[in-house]
């Protein structure tokens, strides 16, 4: 084959493994489900991700891909007021993609198979750039608060770290992701009720603790959801 019909073969087996998963849930990852829904064999599987290890580690990948177009939001002025905008959508992609979501971040797996995971703060907001744009979105909201005086707890006066940076985005990343987890398990019911009083507060809680003003925390949380 070509590699073009190569990679035609891969993006259609990877595109039916995703279709599978969204629809069914990882117990549908399985070698004969997915080479029907791609119209090829399950040889194919093999030849093009090495086996089901391989094939998962794809599907989170085209995943993560999805999830930072999914957090690309239009960027302002307030940095802060775009941090919930992100934190918002962060949250709109794990309920509306559920499988995929959990599958990404591990709490998850097909087949005794996890997706591969590395540890973020080993890297610098450039290699964060670089290698995970989804959580870059995060990161960049961070940098831009700090820069605006709107983050200054444990920051110092003469400019902030590649570590204090991530550390924080890091920070509001567990927030976010520990209080969608609880959501997706039923903790807080379906009808998203517990946004405002519990994600909405725990975040604008930890901006004050960081330094920020509750009033303009406020004001920036009513900008990014179009509130007067």
């Amino acid at each position: 084959m070509t590699s073009e019909t190569q990679r035609s073969v891969r993006d259609e087996m990877l595109h039916a493994a995703v279709g599978l998963l969204d629809e069914h849930g990882p117990d549908a990852l399985q070698t004969r489900r997915v080479a029907g829904a791609a119209g090829t064999s399950t040889m194919a599987l093999y030849t093009h991700f090495g086996g089901m290890r391989g094939l998962i580690a794809g599907v989170a990948e085209e995943g993560l891909r999805q999830f930072d177009a999914a957090l690309t939001v239009p960027q302002t002025d307030d940095p802060v007021a775009d941090l919930f905008a992100v934190g918002a959508a962060y949250r709109r992609y794990a309920i509306e993609r559920p499988h995929m979501y959990r599958l990404m971040f591990g709490s998850t797996s097909a087949h005794g198979i996890n997706a591969p995971a590395g540890n973020v703060l080993t890297l610098t907001v450039a290699e964060i750039e670089q290698r995970i744009p989804s959580f870059a979105h995060v990161v960049r909201a961070v940098q831009r608060s700090i820069r605006a005086g709107r983050i200054t707890v444990g920051f110092a006066a003469d400019g902030a770290t590649d570590e204090a940076i991530v550390a924080t985005a890091a920070q509001f990343w567990a927030l976010v992701h520990g209080f969608v987890m609880l959501e997706l398990a039923g903790f807080y019911g379906e009808d998203g009720a517990a946004v405002a009083p519990v994600l909405g507060s725990l975040t604008s809680n930890f901006l004050v603790a960081l330094g920020d003003s509750l009033e303009r925390v406020r004001a920036s949380q009513r900008a990014a959801f179009g509130l007067r």
